[in-house]
């Protein structure tokens, strides 16, 4: 039996083309709001945050992955945003395919019946570009031209946390249909 605590996430993660236009919008947020950036190679849209388990479920997060069925899918990232609660500036969409949100649902369902926690707050889509953003309600988000995310398959991350921010390894990727 392995007792060692992972922390992780199921997540979309770019192709490296969308991830050079990402990585371009998160310069341009940069330069109004500050902050810390968020480093290209770990740029994703979280799609559920399990947290902190115990490595002898892992098989059990495995397996609930794979029982997931969701077609393939385009995400339109079109408006930029910025929480003052956490000071983190991001990427949102204003329509979020019917295809993500059912992802996201099988997903929790799968979780939920393999008896595994995780984050069950309503699931809003967004990608962090900046933390300890200046969110000063006053300061206008530059225009940034939609960013296109063909999403093919979803992927388990483990995150480690380390002093030059999180180190982030996959633990399995599954095809969407």
């Amino acid at each position: 039996m392995n007792a060692e605590r992972m922390r992780l996430f199921f997540a979309l993660w770019p192709d490296p083309g969308v991830r050079a236009r990402l990585d371009a919008a998160t310069a341009r947020l940069h330069a109004v709001r500050g902050g810390g950036r968020t480093r290209a190679e770990t740029i994703h849209l979280t799609l559920v945050f399990i947290g902190e388990i115990g490595g002898e479920r892992l098989a059990d997060v495995l397996t609930a992955a794979a029982a997931v069925a969701v077609p393939r899918f385009e995400v339109q990232f079109d408006r930029t945003d910025c929480w003052r609660h956490n000071r983190v500036a991001h990427l949102g969409t204003s329509d979020a395919p019917p295809a993500l949100r059912e992802l996201v649902r099988q997903l929790e369902a799968r979780l939920t019946e393999a008896g595994i926690p995780f984050d069950r707050r309503a699931y809003v889509p967004h990608i962090t570009l900046l933390r300890r953003a200046d969110c000063s309600p006053e300061m206008e988000n530059p225009a940034l031209a939609p960013i296109r995310w063909p999403a093919r398959d979803f992927i388990l991350v483990r995150s480690s946390l380390r002093s030059g921010g999180a180190l982030y390894e996959q633990m399995g990727c599954w095809p969407l249909l």
